[in-house]
């Protein structure tokens, strides 16, 4: 284990030229791993009075299914909070606790005066559309929450029902990944993606409990959203076309600003109940990046091309520290990283193209992920769905706590969510992060089907 941490180490230490991980930290744990997801069983169901929204527990995530297209946002939302509240009765005092975890680490210094967290919360939630608004409002009354303002003092408020929605937004997040391979890269010749989602578990890794799969059905609007319950935004998601989209964290040291702002995570809802291509919907995102709290990266593939939105906020621009641009496997790179493969794309927190703000120069958690990343996919002739999953727990877990790895691996310790979409035979996977915390070799579940890919004869 010392070789491989002074390895990594050493590799992430660079000034100029491509990082090289020079070791491994492999678990020595084998499972044969198919292409095929479990299938998670049933253990408990729950469907609101009025038919609009429909809960299944396995034990492992929530199941959720509201039906938009047969009643108001307001309604559904007010349904999908009721029936929270029988299938999951902790989640309203379990959900509070969590999100001051959150709100004390974007404000460190801040000590019984939080009106600058109300404040950006309550000019976002203006911004939103009012359909996202009117699900919110009912989903707060469904709950049974009444009090109001922010708080630490464990009963959950209609303000910190508002955070929950806007996390990304007004207080970010963890690290993140994803990696995309077609043509060559895969056995079929159709797309298979991957995206790795590090997210904040809470004390007594709470969030574990809360994972859910969120099927909103409105017609041609219909999407899937893989995230935590009772939470409305996009971390992930996938609509019927199959078009994927997902949130990356950029930090690009910029001021923040509330003024003229939207959220980003319910603009990537937006898109995918907007669009059927992933070239359309990552422009939409590049040109509304102006508006947007911080910077970031947006994963999208739709099983034909894959992209990166590279989204600068405004404050990034104004300081010259970056721009926005819709990367794809064509767009120049920094000069001093390396990706060998054409058939595939890679992301990690920080942008890449050409002259854009560089993340990965002297931080070894972007630059040695990146690396391996770029190793693995080299050295593999071609994947198929079993093979990712092999490739993407290849990795000893390194249990360091949050954010505080001292082997950056690919595989990490606050890793909530992994999903893995395989577009020649239309599968959404996921492995779900369970109160044990991350394990080596999770088990992957059939979460959603999309459209096989048209080469897929």
């Amino acid at each position: 284990m010392l070789n491989c941490v002074m390895a990594m180490v050493l590799a992430a230490s660079f000034l100029a030229g491509p990082v090289k991980p020079i070791d491994n930290c492999n678990t020595k744990e084998k499972v044969k791993y198919t292409d095929e997801g479990t299938k998670a069983k049933v253990i408990s169901e729950y469907t609101s009075p009025d038919g609009l929204c429909n809960i299944k527990y396995n034990g492992i995530y929530y199941d959720v299914t509201l039906y938009e297209e047969e009643a108001s946002p307001y309604d559904v939302g007010i349904a999908y909070g009721k029936a929270i509240n029988e299938i999951y009765p902790e989640y309203v005092s379990s959900m509070e606790p969590y999100l001051w975890e959150n709100i004390r680490c974007a404000f460190p210094f801040a000590t019984n005066e939080f009106t600058g967290v109300e404040k950006r919360v309550r000019a976002l939630y203006d911004t939103l559309d009012i359909k996202y608004k009117r699900e919110i409002d009912g989903l707060t009354t469904g709950l049974g929450v009444k009090d109001r303002g922010l708080k630490p003092d464990g009963v959950l408020s209609i303000e910190e029902v508002m955070v929950a929605q806007m996390i990304p937004d007004c207080l970010r997040q963890g690290a993140c990944s994803g990696l995309s391979l077609w043509g060559s890269k895969t056995d079929t010749g159709d797309m298979l993606a991957v995206r790795c989602l590090e997210w904040r578990f809470g004390k007594d890794n709470s969030m574990c409990k809360a994972h859910s799969v969120l099927h909103i059905k409105e017609g041609d609007r219909s999407i899937t959203s893989i995230g935590f319950l009772g939470l409305l935004d996009v971390i992930s998601g996938v609509n019927d076309k199959g078009l994927f989209a997902a949130i990356i964290d950029v930090g690009t040291d910029q001021k923040y600003s509330d003024k003229g702002k939207i959220c980003y995570s319910f603009e990537t809802r937006h898109i995918l109940e907007t669009f059927d291509n992933a070239k359309d919907a990552g422009n939409y995102m590049v040109d509304n990046s102006d508006s947007y709290t911080y910077s970031h990266n947006i994963m999208l593939t739709d099983g034909k091309e894959a992209y990166c939105a590279e989204d600068a906020c405004a404050q990034a621009k104004e300081d010259g520290k970056a721009y926005s641009i819709l990367r794809d496997n064509k767009t120049p790179i920094m000069k001093d990283i390396k990706w060998d493969s054409p058939d595939s794309l890679c992301i990690v927190n920080s942008y890449v193209s050409k002259g854009n703000f560089d993340l990965m120069t002297g931080n070894k958690s972007n630059a040695v992920r990146f690396a391996k990343y770029n190793k693995w996919v080299k050295e593999t002739k071609s994947f198929n769905m079993a093979k990712l999953k092999e490739t993407m727990t290849q990795e000893s877990v390194d249990a360091n706590g949050f954010a505080s790895n001292v082997v950056q691996n690919v595989h990490r310790d606050d890793m909530a969510q992994m999903i893995l979409l395989d577009y020649h035979n239309g599968n959404v996977q996921a492995a779900f992060t369970g109160v044990e915390g991350v394990v080596d070799k999770p088990v992957f579940y059939e979460v959603e089907k999309i459209p096989v890919s048209q080469n897929n004869n």
